[in-house]
């Protein structure tokens, strides 16, 4: 039979078919692509068109000023102000393509300006576009300045570009009634250089300098008191929180609501006070219902404090792909490690697989990631899977994303997926894999002195093997610091018990005794003493202990360390309702 062959008008058919298909397929992913919301207003860092380089810098200080004036008029949903620092401009410092900017962040509207100088002034423009269509909705009128005064002229093109948004979007606006003065231009500069350090990861030491010389050069700029506090509660230490506290104590009624709010979760935090800290996060999501880094906070402070369900429910009303533009790709990891830990706490093992399948699949493997697919497997019943991850995994470089002190090791990694295979109910795969977290480290001396808790995850997997003289000898050669440490205490108490040595682990007791009237080292301690009563064999005392801790809503949860939910040293609570419902985070 010959071969048909299509005829001149069958092919015009054929191609208007396909056009019409490919026609559909847009249509349809089009439909289902989350549309940029026209209420939601990113501002694109202002490009510098006076044609020196040392005015740059004014262009990151308008974006800042002006996102966080539209933020305080609450007239709009914004895009947090991270977002400038973090993918405000190109890694040769050009700024983003404000349209670009804004779609990546799922808004619907940009603020796009640019600055100029004529004579001896410096002229700031500035429009509000549409950032779909491309077109221009209102242009804000110029802000004239001296060249030598140019950050004066802030406060004015944020006033104007506030009123332009309002006009925009046919809203009431009063203009601010109170509102921090502009800083010195030097100040500005070191404050913005400290945003950019912080939120591009880099280290407190660096960041703290930044907002350090910023108060140096204007005593009054408030925001960088607030923000030194801040980052001496997450690594720059908390003495330096504890001083900027007292040094605003009188000055707190000029700080904005969510800058006193943004102290004293920094206060809270580094007294350890994680249930405090959340009640101020929340109040402080609810000052900006729309922004991801409030809703974030709030989560963060939630899971931490075992409060895994509302931490779910706040982590979930995030969208990863437009909501996150204020943290860097590898900083995107510790969102999913305290979602999926929120999961895991609720028994929630399927999806906690599945964010983690997403990771693996959307950014290079990192231990963090791994692990949390391996506890997953480990809950399902899944033991051989989650073995030959733990194989694949250790293979991979230590894992600073994950944010646990030091940063996350091979030997690490092994350990806590032996305890989650056996709390799961796989003693044999969880002896396997605690021997090869023993092998890793015995491997390489310089392993156990690599991090702050190395010897301590080595100690505790011997443990886990019931090679409990090891264990003592593992921890018997240790910084001096460690002596004063709740949990290297508790480790040489329980060992102590372990081997016969009551009067030793109960001087262990003791001396954590001692630590609980501080409140930085309160929740903490007592949690201690819970472990090593139980070792004691004084489950009663343990019991009124936990109880007490619950009580005050002292609880803190670890979910990439040795948690309530895994840790063998809490297995003589296991049978208790109370115990049972604070594990399950309800």
């Amino acid at each position: 039979m010959p071969r048909r062959s299509f005829s001149l008008l069958q092919r015009p058919a054929l191609g208007l078919g396909l056009g019409l298909a490919a026609l559909a397929v847009a249509l349809l992913w089009w439909l289902r692509e989350p549309r940029p919301d026209r209420r939601k207003v990113a501002v694109a860092v202002f490009t510098n068109r006076t044609g020196d380089s040392s005015l740059e810098p004014l262009g990151s200080m308008a974006a800042d000023w002006v996102t966080r004036g539209l933020a305080q008029s609450a007239l709009v949903d914004v895009v947090d102000v991270g977002t400038i620092y973090v993918q405000g401009r190109s890694d040769s410092g050009t700024p983003t393509d404000p349209r670009q900017l804004a779609l990546r962040n799922g808004a619907g509207t940009v603020i796009s300006g640019s600055y100029y100088v004529a004579t001896d002034t410096i002229v700031l423009r500035a429009s509000v576009e549409d950032a779909v269509a491309g077109t221009v909705l209102q242009t804000v009128e110029p802000v004239h300045a001296p060249a030598s005064e140019a950050v004066q002229a802030l406060d004015q093109l944020r006033e104007q570009v506030v009123v332009a948004v309002a006009g925009v979007f046919d809203t009431r606006y009063s203009p601010f009634t109170s509102r921090p003065s502009t800083p010195r231009l030097q100040a500005y500069q070191s404050f913005v250089a400290g945003q950019t350090a912080y939120w591009r990861g880099g280290t407190p030491s660096e960041v703290r300098a930044h907002f350090s010389h910023a108060l140096i050069e204007d005593g009054n700029f408030l925001a960088s008191a607030v923000w030194l506090a801040f980052i001496g509660a997450n690594g720059a230490g908390c003495g330096l929180t504890d001083s900027v506290a007292t040094a605003l104590e009188p000055r707190q009624a000029e700080l904005s609501p969510f800058d006193l709010l943004t102290l004293r979760i920094a206060s809270a935090r580094c007294r350890n006070a994680w249930a405090e800290a959340y009640r101020l996060a929340t109040r402080q999501a609810a000052l900006k219902p729309r922004s991801a880094y409030a809703i974030y906070t709030a989560g963060f402070f939630a899971i931490s404090s075992g409060r895994a369900r509302a931490a779910r429910e706040l982590f979930r009303s995030l969208d990863p792909e437009r909501d996150l533009g204020w943290v860097s790709d590898p900083a995107k990891a510790i969102f999913w490690r305290d979602y999926s830990n929120a999961e895991h706490v609720l028994g929630e093992y399927g999806a906690e697989l599945r964010q983690a399948e997403r990771q693996l699949r959307d950014f290079p493997p990192r231990l963090g990631t791994q692990l949390y697919a391996i506890r997953a497997l480990a809950a399902l019943g899944r033991g051989s899977e989650a073995l030959a991850r733990v194989d694949a995994a250790m293979r991979l470089p230590q894992d600073p994303t994950a944010r646990v002190t030091g940063g996350m090791s091979a030997g690490h990694l092994a350990y806590q997926s032996a305890i989650e295979l056996r709390v799961h109910g796989d003693s044999l795969r969880a002896r396997e894999v605690a021997e090869r977290a023993v092998a890793w480290f015995e491997a390489d001396p310089a392993r156990v002195t690599a991090g702050y808790y190395e010897r301590h995850y080595l100690a505790r997997s011997l443990l886990l093997l019931g090679r409990i003289d090891e264990a003592v000898a593992t921890m018997a050669f240790v910084p001096g610091a460690d002596t004063t440490d709740p949990v290297m205490i508790t480790l040489r108490g329980v060992l102590a018990a372990r081997q016969g040595r009551m009067e030793q682990a109960r001087a262990a007791d003791r001396q954590l005794a001692e630590m609980m009237p501080a409140p930085a080292v309160r929740s903490l301690a007592v949690m201690q003493r819970v472990r090593l009563k139980l070792a004691l064999a004084e489950q009663d005392s343990a019991l009124a202990l936990f109880r007490g801790a619950v009580e005050r809503d002292e609880i803190v949860r670890a979910l990439l360390g040795n948690d309530i939910h895994c840790d063998p040293l809490f297995d003589g609570l296991r049978n208790d309702p109370e115990f049972e419902r604070v594990n399950r985070g309800l």
